[in-house]
């Protein structure tokens, strides 16, 4: 049986080792960010602390049962000739101006009951169950940004990616290049200068490699921490989706704005309550008692039911602060809403404008690179044949690399504008995962 069991165990270890091993796709990283990350984490104990305020907002509503226990000893003839009552032991021989020290050992339960507030307890519990659909919404919207970050995160190390291929070639091409030259310097037919001008566009080639790499281990490293993950392998799938951009301008999907008319509704709720200190509060109680004392080894029980009504005539101007508090929370919120709606409304037209944009470029680029290309290769043989010179290359070689890095900014960028503005109008980053929800 041990041995079974080491063995499954070995085996389970194995399988997530693999797990851990297989590269991370875009969807995986999507759906690991919102079970692992932070802020995701986060949202969801708001969820769990609006909740449990609900919990006590509802809880004003019910019967609180109390049980209180005291035990006194005292010669104070009004303490003492009560205590002998309440423990059914009076004695006609008791003498009221030298009356004995008397012990009170004393229970109670208590139960108190509210009957009305004055719509302050109504009003606190739907103030509460506005905050908490508030902390729902504000969850949906961590989710949205959250895997729009991602997104962009993912797209990032695949344009690093690009990076270094455009840098790693550009390297080979000037050691290629430099190999010539080097032979056409031993034939005499090239200056040592031609030989070191391409040796130093090969150094700055080189140079700009390291950053390529280094810029894809820091995209990468931001991935990570996004996914919540701090040890293990890490790798990153080469491709990604191809995802539509969506046509509607709509945002009235957005969480953000849910969550703002929620809070609006909690501040008015909370205005009801704070008016509700203008009128009284009635409650209804009943308490039972049970009397012991030793000095006459005697007890007894009393019961006490009433009801009771308050009402604060004067409490110089504190329920008219309140009132006054509540109101202008009313209005911050119906502010916020309105800066929330042209924040919104600006977030979709960037979000458009940069996709339009990144269109555009990703059409100039293609052609570009095409152009270069071409270009590079035809100095390259002009350089062979001795028809060009080391400047004319290295000029067409930098100028592919250039075109080449745009290439992959605009391919990227056009990905990143799609994501932003799926994020804009609230949709899922994946059609996947919408058809998965």
């Amino acid at each position: 049986m041990t041995r079974a069991l080491g063995i499954a165990g070995l085996v389970l270890s194995w399988s997530l080792a693999a797990l851990g091993a297989e590269p991370w796709t875009l969807e995986r990283a999507l759906q690991q960010a919102l079970a692992a990350n932070p802020d995701a984490r986060l949202a969801q104990q708001r969820i769990v602390a609006a909740q449990a305020g609900l919990e006590q907002a509802n809880a004003t509503f019910w019967p609180r049962v109390l049980f209180q226990s005291s035990y006194t000893g005292s010669d104070n003839p009004m303490q003492v000739f009560g205590s002998i009552l309440n423990q059914r032991a009076y004695s006609t021989s008791l003498n009221f101006n030298d009356v004995p020290t008397v012990d009170d050992l004393n229970a109670r339960g208590l139960v108190m009951v509210p009957l009305y507030a004055g719509g302050k307890n109504t009003a606190t519990r739907k103030a509460a169950k506005a905050n908490t659909d508030a902390a729902r919404q504000d969850n949906a919207a961590v989710r949205n940004a959250l895997g729009f970050e991602v997104s962009r995160a993912f797209y990032t190390v695949l344009k690093t990616r690009q990076f270094i291929r455009a840098a790693e070639a550009g390297v080979n091409s000037f050691e290629a290049s430099l190999a010539v030259a080097t032979k056409r310097l031993d034939g005499g037919t090239l200056l040592k200068s031609g030989v070191l001008d391409i040796e130093v566009r090969l150094a700055q080639a080189r140079e700009e490699l390291v950053r390529a790499r280094n810029a894809n281990a820091l995209a990468v490293r931001v991935l990570r921490n996004l996914l919540g993950i701090e040890s293990g392998e890490f790798e990153v799938a080469d491709t990604a989706p191809s995802v539509n951009a969506p046509d509607s301008g709509d945002f009235s999907g957005r969480p953000e704005l849910s969550a703002a008319g929620h809070r609006e509704r909690a501040a008015q709720q909370q205005a009801r309550a704070a008016k509700g200190g203008y009128l009284p509060r009635v409650s209804a109680f009943g308490s039972v008692d049970y009397d012991y004392g030793w000095n006459y080894e005697h007890g007894g029980g009393s019961y006490t039911a009433g009801a009771l009504l308050q009402w604060d005539l004067w409490d110089d101007r504190m329920t008219r602060a309140k009132v006054a508090e509540a109101n202008a929370n009313i209005e911050l919120a119906r502010e916020e809403q309105r800066k929330l709606r042209l924040a919104l409304d600006l977030e979709v037209e960037q979000a458009r404008l940069d996709l339009k944009a990144a269109d555009e470029r990703l059409r100039v680029t293609d052609k570009a690179v095409a152009q270069a290309a071409e270009s590079a290769s035809l100095t390259r043989s002009r350089f062979e044949q001795e028809l060009a010179l080391s400047t004319q290359l290295i000029d067409a070689e930098t100028a592919l690399v250039a075109a080449r890095v745009r290439r992959a900014e605009a391919e990227a960028d056009r990905q990143i504008a799609i994501a932003a503005m799926r994020k804009a109008l609230a949709l899922p980053q994946l059609d996947s995962l919408s058809k998965a929800k």
